[in-house]
């Protein structure tokens, strides 16, 4: 009896850990700290909610379709689970909860680690007499598989999002095309693993062996993109801050409508525009600061201040009324990631 527990224990163990210390690996290497233990596990969630999803379609598939597993499996299960995967990706965009592309192959590889986890606690609870070698398969590669494609879907789609996520937001177009390259891609890597049904070591090592390094590479190649934008953003953002501090508008086609904007109001509404543009310029000087720092391994800021910011910007709001607010947010020269920047502040000192 305890033998058997023993290898089953082993089995729940290699089908499950592996893609979750992958993940563990990939948080850790962030070097802007981006991702909290609660952001994560949400993450594994959404991932897990949609292998619940796809696993209804799935089974009614293999009752209905007159092709059995293997052929299923190879040509059709990818384009599913890859379309919620990517749905999950979508939402996470329209929300602004995706910042940099290092973010992006993070949540990514999480929601796929998540759906494998679901997944292959189904196979482990309906076919609990497979042998060892079909669960090394399964952790080490099926498993990988999915949080690598989404990871690498999420990274093209941040590829070709950067555009409008760093214009103003208050012309943000979202647009669903910036996921049909990664979601292609996703379906064919997906695809070429499934293809050798008979031989499943060689998508295992292929797993194993290309999977991090890709993986590696974006994130690599995504910690130097977002160094890049920081250092020009932030000495950008702290421009605007000094002119606004001195009593002027920014130049610019934003600071000539803010101004006009203002000129419309009596003195005290005036002093509160101003207010407004110059505390939301501080935060988003100062969030981008601290993610420089974080990289650094030295990040510092004051909690209270910020808190003392974000409480003065609620109650400036108040006292500009709704359509003054509302024509002077889609004024203001900030673009969705410097407001993602924020809300990473503000999610970091509630940490603290």
């Amino acid at each position: 009896m305890s033998s058997i527990l023993l290898i089953d224990g082993v089995h729940w163990g290699v089908a499950l850990i592996p893609v979750l210390a992958m993940l563990g690996l990939f948080v850790w290497l962030d070097t802007f700290a981006l991702m909290s233990l609660r952001e994560v596990l949400l993450l594994l969630l959404l991932g897990s909610i949609g292998a619940l999803a796809a696993w209804p379609v799935s089974g009614r598939l293999l009752d209905t379709l007159p092709i059995g597993f293997s052929l299923y499996s190879r040509f059709i299960a990818p384009w599913i689970e890859e379309a919620i995967k990517a749905a999950i990706i979508i939402v996470l965009f329209r929300m602004n909860r995706i910042g940099y592309k290092l973010d992006a192959v993070i949540s990514g590889f999480a929601i796929g680690a998540g759906f494998s986890v679901i997944e292959n606690i189904f196979y482990l609870t309906i076919f609990p007499s497979y042998g060892t070698g079909t669960w090394l398969v399964r952790g080490f590669g099926t498993a990988i598989m999915h949080g690598t494609t989404v990871a690498v879907l999420a990274a093209i789609a941040h590829e070709f999002a950067e555009r409008e996520t760093r214009e103003s937001a208050g012309e943000f177009d979202f647009s669903l095309l910036w996921f049909v390259p990664g979601y292609g891609l996703a379906v064919a890597l997906h695809m070429a693993f499934n293809q050798f049904p008979d031989r499943p070591m060689i998508s295992m090592m292929g797993s194993i062996l290309i999977a991090p390094l890709v993986i590696l590479a974006i994130l690599h190649f995504g910690a130097a993109e977002a160094q890049g934008w920081l250092a020009a953003e932030s000495a950008e953002h702290k421009r605007q801050l000094e002119i606004l501090r001195a009593g002027g508008w920014p130049a610019g086609a934003a600071g000539q409508k803010i101004a006009a904007l203002a000129a419309r109001l009596d003195e005290e509404g005036t002093k509160r525009v101003r207010r407004y543009w110059e505390l939301q310029a501080w935060l988003v000087a100062e969030a981008e600061e601290t993610l420089m720092e974080e990289a650094a391994g030295d990040a510092e800021f004051d909690p209270t201040a910020i808190r003392a910011a974000f409480a003065e910007l609620d109650g400036l709001k108040r006292a500009l009324g709704r359509s003054t607010f509302v024509a002077l947010q889609a004024l203001l020269p900030f673009s969705r990631n410097d407001l993602w920047e924020v809300t990473e502040l503000k999610q970091r000192i509630n940490r603290r």
